[in-house]
């Protein structure tokens, strides 16, 4: 898509001119735009200890169970996964990052978490001066359209440091009255950190949680410095275990727990699931 600059600089000075007020996002989406078609744009707020925050969507996707996103699923996400970690500070685009997963994993997530089928997905990790917060511009094209160009990925990442600094401008003046310990706490970390733990050896468990994440033995192998075989054996336990055939199932498993328990998550919600299915 050509770019105007003219446009692009009437824009930047709308935005510059909106920060703190809610037409930002909607500006920063016509900005966005400008460089290339995106099916969907969304921008997501992670604060540590609460569910994902959406800022703003540029249009509801009947179907996109985004509800169960926010509150639950996102801890699966690459993006929040680099974000978290403080890894991620830039343009990023879904593919590179998720590399070393097994290559069925991000159409899975797409699918079970979205059921939007996705054909290419990019986006901007932006990290906030207080709080351990980051900002998530999600921006994606499905089936219909092609994947993004080299030359619209260059652009993007070429804007990077001006999206950063009105975004982090804008929350800066957004939250100035907003008090973070106000957010309810949520139990969703706690669900994935106790996942497996009663139920699993510390190793198994250790390989649990990467399998959950998207990782291909090969990669586990290299995240936990140990041989293959061993990994494809904890795997076959883990498996073996809980009834389950393929890394698919494991995840679908986590999700529907995930769903179904309340908080607080005090213990393994492995424990409950196992106890059911042995009466059963």
């Amino acid at each position: 898509m050509t770019t105007n600059l003219v446009n692009w600089t009437k824009l930047l000075m709308a935005l510059q001119d909106a920060i703190g007020k809610t037409t930002f996002y909607p500006l920063m989406n016509k900005f966005l735009s400008e460089v290339a078609h995106l099916d969907e744009i969304l921008v997501l707020e992670f604060i540590p200890n609460t569910h994902a925050q959406l800022i703003w969507q540029n249009k509801k996707i009947i179907g996109d169970q985004l509800d169960v996103y926010l509150t639950k699923a996102f801890v699966l996400d690459p993006f929040y996964t680099l974000g978290r970690e403080k890894k991620g500070n830039g343009f990023f685009r879904l593919n590179d990052i998720s590399a070393e997963h097994n290559r069925h994993y991000p159409n899975y997530f797409n699918q079970y978490f979205r059921l939007l089928k996705i054909k290419d997905e990019v986006g901007f990790l932006i990290q906030l001066p207080t709080n351990n917060a980051f900002v998530h511009i999600e921006m994606a094209r499905f089936q219909r359209s092609e994947s993004f160009s080299n030359s619209e990925l260059d652009v993007f990442n070429e804007l990077f440091p001006q999206v950063e600094r009105l975004v982090v401008a804008h929350h800066k003046e957004l939250h100035k009255q907003m008090r973070y310990d106000e957010f309810e706490t949520s139990y969703v970390e706690d669900f994935h950190r106790l996942f497996g733990t009663e139920t699993l050896t510390p190793r198994e468990h250790d390989v649990c949680l990467l399998m959950l994440q998207g990782y291909s033995v090969k990669a586990i192998a290299g995240q936990l410095s140990i041989g293959d075989e061993t990994i494809k054996m904890h795997r076959k336990n883990i498996y073996a275990k809980l009834g389950l055939n393929s890394q698919p199932e494991l995840l679908a498993l986590f999700i529907e727990l995930l769903v179904m328990i309340e908080p607080p998550v005090l213990c393994d919600p492995l424990i409950e699931y196992l106890n059911k299915r042995w009466v059963a």
